[in-house]
């Protein structure tokens, strides 16, 4: 788990900072349609994934 992509973008604040934070949760929550990313709602709030987005556009994990 390093953030730097395989599937997907890397989940880096620098490839982020420029996407609606409001985006980046319904993505975690519904997933991307056609894409390797599954919805989570079923193990997630949005309030936690909220909290992610926060996260990983504040450089979390340092």
């Amino acid at each position: 788990m390093t953030l730097q992509g395989g599937l997907g973008p890397a989940l880096l604040p620098a490839n982020l900072h420029e996407k609606p934070a409001e985006g980046l949760v319904a993505t975690i929550v519904y997933g991307r349609p056609g894409t390797p990313m599954p919805p989570w709602k079923q193990f997630l709030s949005e309030a936690e994934a909220t909290w992610i987005v926060e996260k990983l556009m504040t450089e979390f994990p340092k």
